[in-house]
């Protein structure tokens, strides 16, 4: 760890420029070296791979981040905006998503953030989640630094902060702004600092970090994160108050607000896209207050000193498991906390230490729902707005990582350790945190339901033995302050690393994208839409820039998400619109609500429809769900059979083909899987090669002729014919309004079935796929979707969204079908033409007789004023940066 000067306040010396320089290294290279296993592809950091379901060959240990958004809106959305902004558009909107929607306005896609470009490289999120992490840690050190600690106690909280639980456990846009909360504190001190140089006469700004800090919080694209931040500073600007006279008082506090109005019109262009976009803006939960009553369970506490002594990520060891990690956001370790409490004792910033002291156990309180303290900040504007217990924790990490500095800090000044360690407060508190520590850790082994987990029980107990011991043996060891400091630094330095890279080492070890569908789809999809089923994920049609009806976002176009809502699928979520997300399963499977609403689906354009291998999205019983809970493999060996009486499958239906879900031990089975269907005593077999199964996926089998309508019930029998390696087919827990006998060698299963689908041709698409792979099946419509560009009674030529040339024989009137929001600008020949709403949904433009070229634009209301108020920001963000000096006399007098 670096070295600090003797004494606080003292002239910088050589030891103290390079304990600095040591520090701010550190803070470059140890967020390198924690990656480099990804970085050199030992382990694989692309979301795709656990998130497109366009995968083969997956093979992951577990999941590198508690929110799927990483991959659904981060990756996908980020990285459209990154195209956009690369090819010298600005990313304003998004066309391959629903039926267009904002694209810059939405947030979560960071559109205009200065990382943003980075998402255009492979592997781009993981260097902006390096480069974040770097920021964070540079911006500690100086606000350490500014404060008047030393190296050692700067370099200690840059790295505390920089491998936070936060960053460890969540990867998505939610830790976009994390970073620069240091950099606003930056520009907090130096305000502070120049208005106590003031008073000898001299002028200076000193809001510059401030403006720019506050610019890239919102830029980063999640602004409940910035404004819970922003809550931390505002309590830490009202902490160094104390001390200053009235008129430096009321000068800081001016200082501070030209601050924030810099950084407020500097992101002028990012908050008129998201203001004006959410009066028109479905929300979700986070209208009202949808999460006042969300807590994490106290149970769950010890979970926030040793984060995984219940298991790994979203590892179900505990009943409150899925709830937990769900809404959890971040965790503390032992270390840092108990050395926070050392660091709040101390005369020096006390009102400082006093204020991180009471941010982090009153945000602690509040996650874990404590009576009296929880109302205290959820009765604060807009908390509630959002899930806090998700979106706090970076702001008591930040808190007590500054606190554990300032400990490392007071002992290196302590001088004869021995009689600090043996005042009462610490022997006590220290013995009340291990006793705490203990019994929590010993009530919560009652709560395992995994003995797997049991290894990580050991191992985190462990680990925080070991902690506690090697602190014991610094404590009573005969060494001044400083060597202890370096050594309680070293260990909570060490923990935090460890803590930090197990969901970064225990994730996707190898995956191949598949991306033949892709391809498919880029030279023959036009300006249609596809809707999947199943592969290539909500808006990862974004990604590879194939307009994809499906959505996972928030905020939505409310006038989209009712339109889905009324003529599409009336079972989802609002949030997402596509394979998950769906609320009652008796009003049908995705599927089902396809088929009933065909001719609305081709009325929004879908030409293609894509849905998992194996089995037609659109036989019968297409909508049994493989995830139901309590599903159970049946292992076929050689020679094993497995029957399933269907009594309910449709007297009218013929039977072409049976598909069964399988389990293939990752790609290994072999030999062959033989099915006989039979239906009264009409009988035909099929067989499958089990070494082109996919472990997960359903095995289509078509039979040798097809059995014919009748009312005799439908029985099968599935047998495994040769090969060493068995196969699994999966079963669900049986409906009680649909008997199925099911059996493995005779013997019965009662109240369960196997995951089947049978099926024929459907008249409303083509016979058989027109694209297949190992990922996915792609069907085609057999009617026309209506156009995306539409005149009747005139020929239109185009071939690209925003451009159309339309010869008419009469004045008319041009469809486009694209979401129509206020922003749309269209010219007809180089003449501006009003953009109108054309029924629930989409455009149209008036046209006169003749040829008549037509480009459409979309520009966020407002927005001219938006770049003015951008320039204005940055005059006086730079008037912020005027030269001042950083005086010693005047950092001992404003600590």
């Amino acid at each position: 760890m670096p070295q600090m000067p003797a004494a606080a306040g003292a002239p910088p010396d050589r030891n103290s420029r390079n304990g600095f320089r040591t520090a701010f290294i550190l803070a470059v290279l140890m967020p390198v070296l924690a990656k480099l296993h990804q970085i050199l592809h030992l382990r694989l950091a692309n979301p795709a791979l656990m998130n497109s379901d366009l995968v083969t060959g997956l093979n992951a240990d577990g999941v590198s981040s508690l929110d799927p958004n990483v991959g659904f809106t981060s990756q996908t959305l980020g990285h459209r905006a990154a195209l956009d902004l690369l090819s010298g558009h600005l990313p304003w909107w998004n066309p391959y998503e629903g039926v267009g929607m904002p694209l810059a306005g939405e947030m979560q896609s960071a559109a205009l953030f200065p990382l943003t470009p980075l998402l255009a490289l492979p592997d781009g999120q993981l260097y902006m989640h390096i480069a974040m992490q770097i920021i964070a840690g540079i911006f500690t050190v100086l606000v350490m630094r500014r404060l008047g600690t030393g190296a050692l106690a700067a370099g200690t909280a840059a790295l505390l902060f920089e491998f936070n639980g936060t960053y460890a456990w969540l990867a998505n846009a939610v830790i976009n702004p994390i970073c620069f909360l240091p950099m606003i504190l930056l520009g907090v001190e130096d305000v502070r600092l120049t208005v106590i140089a003031g008073r000898e006469g001299t002028r200076q700004g000193g809001w510059g970090w401030i403006g720019l800090g506050v610019a890239l919080s919102l830029y980063a694209g999640f602004p409940e994160m910035a404004y819970l931040d922003g809550l931390l500073a505002a309590a830490w600007t009202m902490a160094r108050l104390p001390g200053l006279e009235r008129r430096q008082a009321a000068m800081y506090l001016a200082r501070l607000a030209l601050g924030v109005g810099a950084g407020v019109l500097l992101a002028a262009p990012i908050l008129i896209a998201f203001l004006g976009y959410l009066p028109h803006a479905f929300v979700g939960a986070h209208g009202g207050e949808g999460y006042r009553y969300v807590r994490l369970g106290q149970e769950r506490l010890i979970t926030l000193l040793m984060p995984y002594l219940h298991g790994r990520l979203t590892d179900a060891t505990t009943p409150d498991a899925g709830v937990f990690w769900g809404r959890a956001g971040g965790y503390v370790g032992v270390m840092m906390p108990a050395m926070a409490v050392m660091g709040l004792w101390a005369q020096r910033w006390r009102g400082l230490r006093l204020a991180l002291g009471a941010w982090s156990l009153f945000t602690i309180a509040t996650l874990y729902g404590v009576p009296g303290l929880t109302h205290l900040v959820t009765a604060v504007p807009m908390v509630t707005n959002s899930i806090f217990t998700r979106y706090l924790p970076p702001s008591f990490e930040f808190a007590l990582a500054v606190l554990a500095g300032l400990a490392c800090h007071d002992l290196a000044q302590a001088g004869d350790m021995r009689r600090f360690w043996a005042r009462p407060l610490f022997r006590k508190g220290a013995a009340a945190l291990a006793l705490l520590v203990l019994a929590a850790a010993v009530l919560s082994w009652g709560r395992f339901n995994d003995t797997a987990v049991l290894t990580w029980y050991r191992l985190s107990m462990g680990c925080t033995a070991a902690l506690a011991l090697g602190v014991c043996i610094l404590a009573f060891r005969r060494l001044d302050g400083r060597r202890q400091a370096q050594g309680l630094a070293a260990f909570a330095v060490v923990e935090a690393i460890a803590l930090f890279l197990v969901p970064a080492v225990w994730t996707v070890k190898a995956g191949t994208l598949q991306l033949g569908g892709i391809h498919f789809l880029r030279q023959n999809l036009g300006l249609q839409r596809f809707y999947t089923l199943g592969p290539i994920q909500p808006n990862y049609g974004s990604f590879y820039g194939v307009a994809s009806l499906n959505h996972d976002d928030l905020p939505l176009p409310a006038d989209w998400t009712r339109y889905v809502h009324d003529h599409l699928d009336d079972n989802t979520t609002g949030v997402t619109f596509g394979p998950y997300g769906h609320l009652d399963p008796s009003r049908g499977s995705q599927a089902q609500n396809l088929m009933r609403n065909l001719d609305a689906f081709r009325e929004v354009g879908v030409k293609y429809v894509v849905a998992p291998p194996g089995i037609s999205p659109f036989g019968w019983d297409a909508g049994q769900d493989p995830n139901d809970p309590g599903h159970q493999p049946l292992r076929l060996d050689d020679g094993t059979r497995v029957t399933l009486a269907v009594p309910d499958y449709p007297a009218g239906n013929e039977v072409h083909d049976v598909s069964v879900m399988l389990g293939t031990y990752g790609d290994k089975s072999d030999g062959a899987l033989l099915v006989t269907a039979c239906r009264g005593e009409v009988c035909a077999t099929g067989r499958t090669d089990l070494a082109a199964a996919r472990d997960g996926r359903y095995a289509r089998i078509s039979l040798d002729h097809p059995l014919p309508p009748g009312s005799a019930p439908v029985t099968l029998e599935w047998r495994k014919s040769g090969g060493a390696v068995p196969v699994v087919i999966w079963a669900i827990q049986g409906h009680a309004d649909r008997p199925r006998a099911l059996a493995l060698d005779g013997a019965p299963k009662p109240g369960w079935e196997a995951v089947i689908g049978m099926g024929a041709p459907v008249p409303a698409f083509v016979d058989a796929p027109v694209y297949s792979d190992a990922v996915m099946d792609i069907y085609e419509m057999r009617q026309p979707p209506a156009p995306y560009f539409q005149a009747d009674g005139c020929v239109v030529d185009a071939t690209v969204r925003v451009q159309a040339t339309v010869d008419c024989p009469a004045p008319a009137t041009l469809t486009r079908r694209e979401l129509y929001l206020p922003g749309w600008t269209a010219t007809v020949n180089g003449q501006d033409s009003p953009v109108l709403r054309q029924g629930e949904l989409f455009q149209q433009v008036a046209l006169p007789a003749g040829r008549s070229v037509v480009e459409f634009r979309f520009r966020p209301p407002f927005m001219p004023l938006g770049y003015a108020a951008f320039a204005a920001g940055l005059l006086l963000t730079a008037l912020g940066w005027r030269t001042w000096r950083w005086r010693e006399e005047a950092s001992r007098a404003g600590s």
